[in-house]
Formats: structure tokens, sequence, C-alpha cells
């Protein structure tokens, strides 16, 4: 299926797996499930939509004057937030951009996840810089 998923993308959406794959530390495989799970972009009104879709937006709890803790939402596609998981592992690990942004939310005080995921949302809104599809 992964093999399937790969040549798909090769041939429907090669410009955006080049894009994703010039990022240090992003495989083929990862790249190739990212594009296959998000669709196309124009399916998503804003980059807060897929950010929804994707489920790596915050849960509020809160009544009244209380407010709790905060987490992801996990809604919708739990095989696109593991590729995006993934990719913004290996970003911030090789990236020196994405790695400073990252231990700078650590420093914050947010747990490595939660630090990983807000990397994640970041890495989202600069993409739009680089359109991934025309």
């Amino acid at each position: 299926m992964t093999k399937l998923l790969t040549d798909l993308c090769k041939a429907t959406r090669i410009d955006d797996l080049k894009i994703l794959r010039s990022i240090k530390g992003v495989r083929l495989k990862t790249a190739a499930s990212f594009l296959a799970e998000m669709g196309e972009v124009q399916h998503y009104a804003s980059h807060k939509k897929l950010i929804a879709f994707t489920g790596i937006d915050p849960s509020l709890h809160q009544s009244g004057n209380y407010i709790g803790m905060s987490k992801l939402s996990k809604r919708d596609n739990r095989h696109l937030r593991r590729a995006v998981y993934l990719m913004t592992a290996a970003m911030a690990s090789k990236n020196p951009f994405f790695k400073a942004y990252f231990l700078r939310r650590k420093r914050e005080g947010l747990p490595p996840q939660k630090a990983l995921f807000a990397t994640a949302q970041t890495i989202r809104n600069s993409a739009d810089l680089l359109s991934l599809s025309p």
C-alpha cells in the first residue's frame, strides 16, 4: 500500500513531493503519506482549517472562571497527524531555525510533545510562503 501511495504521489504531485523532500530529514514515505492524507490545499479555506483537520489545534477546557489544561484536539485524521509529527521531529532536529523555536518553547515550560506540535503549527504557517500547491 505504501509503495502504491508513493508511486501515486510521484505521478500526480511531483512538485509538492520535491519541495517536501528538499527539507532535511523528510523521507519519501513520510512526504507521500502527508500529501495523500492532506489532499489538495484548495479544500481548506485557511491554514487554521488544515491545522484543525490534522488535529494539532489546542482543545481548551473552561467553564466560567475555570480555565483547565489545554491538550491536542486529536480530531479527524490521525494518519496525517502522525506524518506531521514525523516531519516536524525531523525538522526540529535538522533545521537550525525550527530547532531554536522548539528549544525555546521547551524552555518556556511546554512539555516536549506540546513544544513539537507548536513547532508544527509554526512550520505550517511558514509553508504559506512556499505555496505547496499551484
